[in-house]
């Protein structure tokens, strides 16, 4: 890791310090609200997922669709998440500053290995000074093959989505709303994993 990434790793935790905790104050009622129950469904215009299949995972308590105005670099130009419309997404926050996202990264290779498809796409963002190509070349330099990122170098996504710490996993359903969400590592080629994810593509078929 160079100079220039420890630099950015340490300006992107003061950006996080001042703006993401009160975006995150938008979306952490609910999450505290539904923290004690993790299992519970959420409402009944979406998918029922499996119940008590992923500790951590906090449902959202209201679905509602990501800001349609989210865009991305990506590797052949701008991306926006509605392009994925229609597919279940597994978006993942991460930046090469961030050891805990590193040491995540081959468990969302595994998963994408596993399910990634036509109803199925796990869709990591890059949170670093880097461009795309440079992001692409750390994902497959820490051992994934099945992972294309895109990049958002202003880091806008944190709070337009209330992102108040990396790495954060973003299950959303085929009409771009989210189901819910992780903050922090975990082994998404863990059975529970799987089987929360293949519930969100089942329930929404």
């Amino acid at each position: 890791m160079n100079d220039r990434h420890i630099l950015f790793g340490v300006l992107a935790l003061l950006l996080l310090a001042a703006g993401g905790w009160a975006a995150y104050g938008k979306w952490g009622a609910r999450e505290s609200t539904s923290a004690a129950s993790p299992s519970a469904a959420p409402t009944a215009s979406g998918p029922e997922l499996t119940p008590g299949a992923m500790t951590g995972f906090v449902l959202a308590q209201e679905l509602r669709p990501l800001p349609a105005d989210l865009a991305f670099e990506g590797p052949d130009g701008i991306v926006h998440l509605d392009d994925y419309r229609g597919q279940v997404l597994l978006i993942n926050l991460w930046a090469e500053w961030c050891a805990p996202c590193i040491e995540e990264l081959p468990t969302l290779d595994r998963l994408a290995a596993k399910l990634a498809g036509p109803d199925f796409r796990v869709v990591p963002i890059s949170l670093d000074s880097a461009p795309v190509e440079e992001a692409q070349a750390v994902l497959e330099k820490y051992g994934t093959s099945h992972l294309t990122t895109l990049a958002d170098r202003k880091m806008t996504v944190m709070g337009a989505l209330g992102v108040a710490g990396l790495p954060t996993t973003i299950l959303v359903d085929r009409k771009g709303r989210e189901l819910g969400r992780f903050v922090g590592p975990a082994d998404w080629s863990s059975p529970g994993a799987l089987a929360l994810v293949r519930s969100a593509i089942d329930g929404g078929a």
